[in-house]
């Protein structure tokens, strides 16, 4: 088994941290009774994958790898079009 390379190690830090700040802010806002703060934590868990999309893709056009960053950049977009018709925004 080889070691993580930075682009596996920068993906691991990202969803790690994306699910730590998310579990934290959900407890404080059970904890104080804050309907916004609960609304942030479920905004940041929701966003975590999205966020490691931007960290590969980043990552293969960092390494040359062309073809899987273009792939990575329309999987991006999926995404972002997903969010943008979900969220309403229609015109």
């Amino acid at each position: 088994m080889r070691a993580p390379g930075p682009l596996e190690r920068a993906v691991e830090v990202t969803l790690t941290t994306g699910l730590g700040v998310s579990a934290t802010l959900l407890v404080l806002g059970l904890v104080l009774g804050r309907q916004d703060v609960l609304r942030w934590a479920m905004i940041l868990l929701m966003l975590t994958p999205v966020a490691r999309v931007v960290v590969v893709t980043v990552g293969f056009f960092w390494r040359r790898d062309v073809l899987f960053g273009l792939v990575s950049l329309w999987i991006l977009g999926v995404l972002a079009m997903s969010m943008w018709v979900g969220l309403g925004f229609r015109h």
